[in-house]
Order: C-alpha cells, then structure tokens, then sequence
C-alpha cells in the first residue's frame, strides 16, 4: 500500500496510489476526473467543480497553480507520517543522525569541521566517485558531532563519513 498525505494550504488529502483512491481528513472518497493537458498542466474535476492546475516543482519545492492561485504542496508518505509519530511518542526527534557513504569513492574536502553548526541540504563534504565530485549534503539541520572520515581517504559504500545531532 502506498498511502500519501498531501497538505495544500489549509485542506489535508490523502491518496492511496495502488487503488487511486483520494479522501479528505474525515476519510470520505473525493471523486477527482484528472486529465493531462500538458506537462505539468492538468485540467482536474473534482465533486463537479472544475479546476485548471499547474504543477510546477524547483528543487525540494513543488508548487500548484490552481485557478490562478499559488499553493506550496508537501507530500509525505506512510512511513514519513509513522516515522514522525514514533519519533514524538519516543521523544527522539533531536537525536543523532549519521549519514554513510551512497557509494565507494575519495574523500577530496570537509567542508564543515566537527562543532560547526549546518543547516539542512548544506554541504559537509565532497566525494569523488568515477571522476565526478559528489557533494554530501546535511540531512537535517543541527551540528556536526563527529567527522568519521579524513580527506584523502577512500570509502567503501555504507562507510560512516559524519554525525550531526
């Protein structure tokens, strides 16, 4: 089952993917007739209602346009929703995190050292693979605990390079 929420400005709406299924916060099925008009441009009948949409997604960002009107959406999956919840009941939410290594390759720089104080998606260190420069960026924001790693040094996939709690 892949059940997604789907927050656009005030209204939550819940899709299940495997059976197109689309419901309000109540969990009564909303009837939507999509049709493709372009890329990125749908003409959507929602309960009888007609809506002109454009999506639009810059970076981590996806925006609607619907009928002239600009709405940011987040999605977040079953298992982003269940995470958050037992990372609240746990009370983990400001625990640490450590990241390893996407694939084998060459530690070239750190560019954040231990201590210092990221942001999420900045940059902590680059990793060359195939003679391409990876830049490994922080998941969350916090402060760098510890550096695993040194430059210079070659990583195996799944390695531990950093922690940032």
């Amino acid at each position: 089952m892949n059940k997604n929420t789907i927050y656009i400005s005030d209204q939550t709406l819940y899709l299940d993917e495997s059976q197109g299924i689309l419901t309000n916060s109540e969990g009564i099925p909303i009837s939507a007739d999509v049709k493709k008009i372009s890329e990125g441009e749908y003409s959507v009948l929602i309960e009888g209602r007609s809506i002109h949409l454009f999506l639009s997604r810059l970076k981590d960002t996806t925006t609607a346009t619907v009928n002239n009107f600009i709405f940011e959406i987040q999605r977040e999956t079953l298992r982003d929703a269940l995470t958050k919840k037992l990372q609240k009941e746990s009370g983990t939410t400001n625990s640490s995190m450590t990241v390893r290594a996407p694939m084998p390759g060459l530690i070239t720089k750190i560019l954040r050292p231990e201590g210092s104080e990221v942001h999420h998606g900045e940059g902590i260190l680059v990793i060359e693979a195939m003679k391409m420069e990876n830049e490994i960026k922080s998941p969350r924001s916090g402060i760098v605990k510890k550096i695993f790693i040194k430059e210079k040094q070659t990583t195996e996939k799944n390695d531990h390079l950093f922690t940032i709690e």
